[in-house]
């Protein structure tokens, strides 16, 4: 069984690369295929970034992503730890 969620921030392909490894923490993670996969064999997050263009605000050209999240062998309890750690990793500031 699986769990699949998306995300949409905004951060450019480059950004989320550069990004994963403090998102995914202490966790093995590799590039795949044009995924990341966190973890291995039957326990394993596959996470797929998609650009999405710009986001026009005013003044302001805001890169776009589209993430999508697989996780193979989670809890929903595990998941949702997961993801409260990937967000406050990915989390921008704003004001």
């Amino acid at each position: 069984m699986s769990i699949k969620l998306s995300r949409e921030m905004q951060l450019s392909h480059q950004e989320f690369l550069r990004e994963l490894p403090g998102a995914v923490g202490n966790l093995k993670h590799r590039l795949e295929g044009g995924k990341a996969i966190v973890g291995e064999g039957d326990r394993r997050v596959e996470i797929q970034f998609m650009d999405e263009g710009v986001r026009d605000l005013g003044s302001l050209h805001l890169p776009m992503g589209k993430i999508d999240f697989e996780f193979l062998g989670y809890t929903q309890d595990e998941v949702n730890t997961f993801m409260h750690h990937f967000d406050v990793c990915t989390q921008r500031g704003g004001g």
